[in-house]
This record gives C-alpha cells, structure tokens and sequence, in this order.
C-alpha cells in the first residue's frame, strides 16, 4: 500500500492483519510505516484511513528526520550529552573537554571506529570499578569474581550465565548516568546469587540498593528511542 506525500513522492505503508478491534498506524524509528486493521476490514478503508493520516505521517517522519541530524553532531555518554567534533591528527584517540568529545584520527571519515574502540575500553574500565565495587556484597570468593565482556544487545542492557560465571553489558550501557549503570552492574551480579526475578532477587536488590526501581526507570527514560551510532 502506498500514500502520497506532498513533495509528490510515494510512501510504501507495510500492511498486517490481526485479532483486533481498530486500525492502528505507527512510524518506527527508522521512518517506515505500518499499519495493523481488523481481518474483517477491506483494504479500501485502510487505504481511506492511511490517507486520512498523511498529514501526521509526514510530520512525524520529519521530526525523526530532524532528530537523527541533530544526533550525528552529538553523543550521549554516562548521561551527557556531548557535542561531537572530529580532528584529522597523527594522533588516534578522544578527549573530553566540559560538554565537548573530540575524536582525533588520521582519516575522518573513519571516527566511528575510533570512537567504538574508546568506548569498549571506557566500558571495560568502568564496569569493572563497579564490579569490584559491588562484588563483596555477594559474599562469594575473590577467585569466582564473574567475567565482564561488552556487546552489541537490541534489547537487554545486561545478561548473565551464572554457571559460566560471566555478565555481558550492553555496549550502549554507556549512554545512561553513572547511577543507572550502577544499577545494572548490581542487577547482574544479584544473578550469580539468584538466576530468576522471583522475590529473593528483588528482596536482595532492595535491601542493598533500595532506590533501584527509581534507578531503572531513570535508566529507561534516559536512554529511550535513543539512535545508536
């Protein structure tokens, strides 16, 4: 299904049925359109009610598109949001300065990769502060201390396997505040002790970090439809 916009171009709206009651339309992040309707409702009366929409559709689009601009100039790092300049230099690295990140590389073109790699060992260093920082709460041995690896997650910000004694962070666990990841670094470590969410794991959470759920709200607004670099 297509509708036009008014710069005469077309708009391809992904269609899906369900067991539902309305028609239903969303722009996702990345600027594609879908819409779900009812199985008993003609593809006309979607047709009518995505035109109807076009104007919404549009404006909405525009304003992802105007967000994304802005974000390529500036990078959310421990929950400051720093305007982003790149340096063609012999140099290979980046520095922060007040609310400014400087990537210094000899081809500019490739900062990105610059950036990444900074990031993996600011994670590394940092998440590993507030593992030493909340592992003793644990009360397990020094030597069964968990391996801390960073990756690339679309939807948990951290993941432990209890048996093979390792916690993997999300790599854009980095962009929220430091109390939020601190959060999340407990979190973690509570499931050495227990693997689920049942009641010892939230009564254990509470009793050494009784603001956690404000943490992890925080933590969730912070970083919310936030465009990954």
């Amino acid at each position: 299904m297509k509708i036009k916009l008014s710069d005469g171009s077309d708009l391809d709206i992904e269609v899906t049925r369900k067991a539902m009651k309305n028609i239903r339309l969303r722009v996702r992040h990345d600027g594609s359109v879908c819409v779900s309707a009812p199985f008993g409702v003609s593809s006309a009366r979607i047709q009518e009610f995505v035109s109807s929409k076009s104007a919404w559709i549009e404006n909405h689009i525009n304003s992802l598109l105007r967000q994304q601009e802005a974000d390529d100039d500036h990078v959310l790092f421990m929950g400051t949001n720093y305007a982003l300049e790149v340096v063609k230099d012999r140099r290979t690295g980046v520095a922060l300065n007040g609310e400014n990140m400087t990537i210094f590389c000899g081809k500019p073109e490739e900062y990105k990769e610059v950036l990444q790699n900074w990031w993996v060992q600011q994670a590394l260093a940092s998440l590993g502060e507030i593992v030493n920082k909340w592992y003793p709460v644990l009360g397990q041995p020094e030597e069964d201390r968990p391996v801390i690896k960073i990756r690339k997650m679309k939807t948990l910000w951290g993941s432990c396997t209890s048996t093979q004694r390792t916690i993997r962070f999300n790599y854009y666990l980095m962009c929220a505040s430091a109390e939020c990841i601190e959060y999340v670094v407990l979190h973690e470590l509570t499931h050495l002790l227990y693997p689920d969410h049942g009641a010892d794991f939230k009564a254990f959470l509470s009793r050494h970090m009784p603001d956690w759920k404000e943490r992890k709200r925080r933590l969730e607004s912070q970083c919310a439809g936030m465009r990954m670099f």
